[in-house]
């Protein structure tokens, strides 16, 4: 017995290394889980024997390794707390863990510092002071931290391998009392309550499952077959000629509850307001479809007219897929069209160069185009983004398709780009005022923009549309009770060729868009997106056949997506 305590004692610092990871992964449950409501008595044992393993797992082949330089074993430790602190990080803004296909995605870490610094809390001091407390330990025991023979390292890890087994069949036996499929308890539960279930199931396992289950699905000819009567919607064909341009504004965040309001007289948005009255078409009652993928999933919808996947993000998911898009349906019907797209942000950020590819999108002008390489680290703001968006545009001398993004009005709703003189309501948030503020002044910049492309000649001779990339939480307004405000997003039509007879607040989704541009612009294509367009009549729309295409928009996309169904039916 006393050789087995000695032999235990050699591992004292091994100890508080696992500690150390075993309080940092519990830190990051809790703090991402905020909502409990769903979790039994036993969640809490399964979180905590989750945990266990996780750490075993971690540290196993390091303290299989380490026989002397006990200060290696801080590198698992601070991968352990990195981990933790950026999916605590992703989790104030999405109320999730950290998707598997986002691990290695540094490049959409660019240009965000305002929004991790903002998503600190004090409380996230606790990562750093358990750090901290280790590097102090250490440096108190290493004169008395003897090498460990590797037979004795080979006893401990089966010891810890032995734990860890016995834990894992005492779960499971106790779990297959309750559930005779255990693939509903362990597998399924996925599908509806990830975050739950990673919690209760630790990181590691999680990240597994998810990654198998988000990866492409395998389907029969059967059922590419039983989809293909449901693939196609009405063209309409216009009797006015398209315009020759088309320029799509993605406002980030945008949602309609600021447009055609004023707080004590300001006009919120002077800009849209107006433009909303000139336009040939305006719906404050649109719904958003993204996912975890945010702008990314609502430019995806607007330009292939599918939906995004309902895990994962689908622009990196599915980024070597075969697309039907917008910008290449236009260029196929007119030879000598320019498609380009502008952007705020790097190029690499959501993988936009790349995607831009997919789409057809022959120039991609980001920050780091910009004249001014003083932005070339930062993202531009709605200022700088409209004048280089305009100072494009006026240099084409062929018609033109583009896309232009802006990013002020992105969250956290800490900071105002330019300061107005808006006598808030006392019980507004601070969140909420600077969310208002930064909409009106990318509203203010918009105008700019607008003035521009009728100072040039572009206006009158482009289908201008503007929308939203995705809608706003409340969450993000710090917005509870009566005070929540709806979060349809918007879309404005100027120039159509042709009238929309819809009513202004007709209820349509993102997917909806893509079909409607095609027939603005009098593109004819067999594929035609999930939506419908906003020309196609509701005597058509309301029968069984779109009813069907409505209720299966999400199985068929995903049908397609994970089946790369456009590689051999474009």
């Amino acid at each position: 017995m006393n050789k087995f305590f000695h032999s235990i004692k050699q591992y004292k610092f091994h100890g508080i290394v696992f500690v150390m990871c075993f309080i940092s992964l519990l830190f990051m449950h809790y703090s991402i889980l905020l909502d409990k409501s769903d979790l039994t008595h036993f969640s809490y044992i399964e979180n905590v024997c989750a945990v266990f393993i996780d750490c075993c797992l971690v540290l196993l082949i390091p303290f299989l390794l380490i026989k002397k330089r006990f200060y290696y074993l801080f590198i698992p430790l601070v991968l352990v707390q990195i981990v933790a602190f950026i999916n605590i990080l992703y989790s104030r803004y999405f109320y999730t863990y950290l998707p598997p296909s986002l691990y290695g995605e540094f490049n959409n870490l660019d240009g965000l510092s305002a929004n991790i610094f903002a998503a600190m809390r004090a409380t996230d001091s606790i990562l750093l002071a358990l750090l901290v407390i280790t590097i102090f330990i250490y440096a108190k025991w290493k004169k008395n931290l003897k090498e460990i023979s590797f037979k004795s390292r080979i006893r401990f890890a089966t010891l810890l391998l032995g734990i860890n087994l016995c834990l894992v069949i005492g779960l499971v036996s106790i779990a297959k009392r309750s559930w005779p499929d255990l693939r509903y308890k362990y597998i399924l539960c996925y599908g509806h309550s990830p975050s739950e279930s990673t919690f209760k199931f630790g990181l590691i396992y999680s990240l597994i499952v998810q990654s198998l289950s988000n990866s492409n699905r395998e389907y029969t000819a059967q059922d590419i077959e039983n989809i293909k009567p449901l693939l196609g919607s009405i063209q309409n064909s216009i009797q006015s000629t398209p315009p020759q341009n088309l320029i799509i504004i993605l406002v980030e965040s945008l949602i309609s509850y600021p447009l055609e309001r004023s707080i004590d007289g300001f006009e919120i948005t002077p800009t849209l307001n107006k433009l909303i009255e000139e336009s040939s078409y305006s719906n404050k009652n649109m719904t958003s479809l993204a996912k975890l993928g945010k702008s990314s999933d609502g430019q995806f919808t607007y330009l292939t007219g599918l939906l995004p996947k309902e895990k994962g993000v689908t622009v990196i998911d599915y980024f070597n897929n075969t697309f039907i898009a917008l910008p290449e349906l236009l260029k196929e019907a007119d030879s000598n069209l320019i498609t380009n797209m502008v952007i705020p942000t790097s190029a690499q950020m959501w993988r936009q160069n790349g995607m831009c590819l997919k789409y057809g999108i022959d120039s991609l002008y980001s920050r780091k185009e910009y004249t001014d390489q003083s932005y070339s680290d930062k993202w531009l703001n709605d200022q700088l983004l409209f004048e280089y968006a305009a100072q494009i545009q006026k240099k084409f001398k062929k018609p033109f398709a583009s896309v232009v993004l802006t990013s002020s009005t992105h969250s956290p709703y800490e900071y105002c780009y330019e300061n107005y003189e808006i006598n808030f309501p006392e019980n507004y948030p601070l969140e909420f005022k600077a969310y208002l503020t930064n909409i009106h002044y990318m509203d203010k910049y918009l105008g700019e923009y607008i003035k521009s492309l009728k100072e040039n000649d572009i206006y009158n001779n482009s289908l201008i549309v503007i929308l939203s990339d995705h809608d706003a939480s409340n969450d993000w307004f710090k917005l509870t009770g009566d005070m929540q405000v709806p979060t349809q997003i918007p879309l404005i039509i100027l120039n159509s060729p042709v009238s929309i007879e819809k009513a202004t607040d007709y209820p349509i989704t993102q997917a909806d868009v893509f079909p409607t541009l095609l027939d603005l612009m009098g593109i004819k294509s067999q594929w035609r997106g999930l939506g419908n367009s906003l020309l196609t009549p509701d005597s058509i729309l309301n029968n069984a056949h779109e009813a069907e295409r409505k209720d299966q928009m999400q199985h068929i996309s995903d049908i397609i997506l994970n089946s790369d169904y456009f590689r051999s039916n474009k």
